[in-house]
């Protein structure tokens, strides 16, 4: 999407036919190896923000607030069944789903904030992640779990810059 972020170096004949005339398959797809490697890698990231939240959840400080966070964790549980949907649509293989790892939780209001942002920040970078990732898929079903996913990573920044502001 951003063409400072992107590797230009790389090209990728399967991907870019699809600003041809001819349409792309999901076996051209399965052939894109730097694809199913993003894939991955989307998956990790989930893994990730299920980590966040769950701390952040954990958090006494944030106990007036658990709403918020528990949807957010709910999104990305959600997110990574979304992510394995696309893998198998793709390659035909089922994935082995991953437990979060836990995060200790921290009492201070200090930290607090400094979690909170930390998150957030996750979640921008990820939602770029994922709109360069939409770019790469031209099948609009597997677009369509995409874009969900990105406005729900939106969704989670908007609420996690109040609980910032809220808590700094």
């Amino acid at each position: 999407m951003y063409p400072y972020r992107s590797n230009t170096s790389i090209k990728n004949t399967a991907i870019n036919t699809r600003e041809g005339n001819t349409t792309v398959t999901k076996e051209d797809l399965k052939q894109d190896q730097r694809l199913l490697q993003l894939l991955e890698i989307a998956q990790q990231e989930t893994q990730q923000s299920l980590s966040a939240f769950d701390a952040l959840m954990k958090n006494k400080a944030l106990q007036q607030d658990i709403e918020t966070l528990r949807n957010a964790y709910l999104d990305e549980v959600k997110h990574l069944k979304l992510l394995q949907e696309i893998w198998y649509n793709i390659t035909g293989q089922s994935q082995s789903q991953a437990q979060p790892i836990s995060k200790n939780s921290t009492a201070n209001s200090e930290a607090v904030g400094t979690e909170i942002e930390k998150t957030l920040m996750q979640e921008m970078e990820q939602t770029d992640f994922f709109r360069e990732l939409l770019m790469l898929i031209s099948e609009t079903d597997l677009r369509d779990i995409l874009y969900e996913i990105i406005t729900d990573k939106q969704d989670h920044c908007i609420r996690l810059c109040f609980l910032f502001s809220k808590y700094q």
